[in-house]
């Protein structure tokens, strides 16, 4: 036989070998892919694949962790996050992981700090563009002001008072607020000049206008109103410069909780079109609506971060605060404690969180650093305390 024989052989068996050796490695990245898709029974397949010829790959673990806690299938994602920490991988440091894995144990997964406001109930609150700041609807009675502080609550000053004032909400160039206020009778919207100290009302009707957020742009507010019916809450757009307002739903369901995407170009709201609060997306303009995020229990006050969606829902008996991707369809609960969770805001970056929660009485603001959760240490041993029970 001639040596091109012989080459054709070996390239032969070279490309063979090629395939094998590629199908073999195709199973972890074919059931990364299919998670990343929400594709989970098929992701499922494919790492138990990848996992039949690597047992202590810490990667396929990983994933087998992600995909089974987002089928709530709670002990085989805790057998693999247990896999991958005894595999000495940092994988078991990822924070989503840590998040996911206190979801289905029931804890808190981030730790949380009061805001020291001496004792005055505070209702909502929201992040300066820079995070570092605060614009706060308090009160010590049953009037609210607003206030501007720092995130422990010191260099603490009262800007709006009269009347009750709420839904208070930074302009992207944090130069001045937007908020609602009854102080003419009913509730409209207003504007706050922080350096020129000065009010400027940008609603005037016989309607109440609330939640309002601006446009990342500044040139617009997002907000809900009975304007046109008292009956109906839809939501209406109002350029801050001409006081032009456009309507942007007319149905027969309540919309509410409007608030843009950071790019502008679309606004997440929720609205009783079902059996339940869903959540929605929509144009701009108002066109293009679709369902983002749907469940048996109410979910409204929506926030999106990147591909993150933030909001609360009452699916686990209260109201909680929850992330959704809505790439990988991952759910998790943020929030987990006695008490309900309302009003959340997200800070800009998506790193830090503020909610309002009824304690002994009185509404106390919490800032929750969503960028550390609790530690995998930590994790590990309520797992054996819960296994040892």
């Amino acid at each position: 036989m001639n040596s091109k024989y012989w080459c054709s052989v070996i390239l032969l068996v070279l490309f063979v070998c090629s395939v094998v050796v590629c199908a073999r490695k195709n199973d972890f990245q074919r059931g990364k892919e299919a998670f990343d898709k929400g594709a989970y029974d098929t992701a499922i397949k494919q790492l138990n694949n990848a996992l039949g010829k690597d047992q202590f790959n810490p990667d396929v673990h990983y994933y087998l962790c992600l995909t089974y806690a987002a089928l709530d299938s709670t002990e085989p994602a805790l057998d693999h996050f247990v896999k991958v920490s005894e595999s000495g991988s940092n994988l078991k440091d990822d924070p989503e992981l840590r998040v996911l894995m206190a979801t289905l144990l029931g804890i808190e997964p981030y730790p949380s700090s009061v805001i020291e406001m001496k004792r005055m109930n505070q209702f909502k609150g929201a992040f300066n563009p820079s995070g570092d700041r605060l614009a706060i609807a308090a009160s010590r009675r049953d009037r609210a002001d607003i206030y501007l502080t720092d995130l422990d609550g010191s260099d603490l000053k009262r800007v709006v008072t009269g009347g009750m004032n709420t839904d208070p909400v930074f302009a992207p160039d944090g130069q001045s607020i937007a908020f609602v206020s009854d102080r003419d009778g009913d509730e409209e919207l207003y504007l706050y000049d922080i350096a020129k100290d000065e009010l400027r009302k940008l609603t005037d009707n016989l309607a109440q206008d609330l939640a309002p957020d601006f446009a990342p742009d500044g040139k617009d507010l997002v907000f809900v109103s009975n304007m046109d019916d008292p009956y109906k809450w839809e939501i209406y757009v109002i350029n801050i410069k001409s006081g032009k307002i456009g309507r942007l739903t007319d149905n027969k369901y309540w919309d509410g909780f409007p608030k843009y995407t950071a790019n502008g170009q679309s606004i997440v709201f929720s609205s009783k079109r079902g059996e339940s609060e869903d959540i929605y997306v929509m144009r701009r303009d108002g066109g293009g609506v679709e369902l983002l995020l749907s469940s048996e229990a109410d979910d409204n006050d929506p926030t999106m971060v990147g591909e993150n969606l933030f909001f609360k829902s009452e699916k686990d008996g209260e109201w909680e605060i929850y992330r959704y991707n809505i790439r990988n369809r991952q759910l998790a609960r943020l929030t987990n404690n006695e008490w309900a969770d309302w009003n959340p805001r997200i800070s800009d970056d998506g790193s830090k969180l503020v909610v309002a929660r009824r304690i002994k009485q009185r509404w106390v603001l919490n800032i929750i650093n969503i960028g550390t959760p609790i530690s995998s240490e930590y994790i590990l041993s309520v797992i054996k305390d819960r296994r040892s029970d």
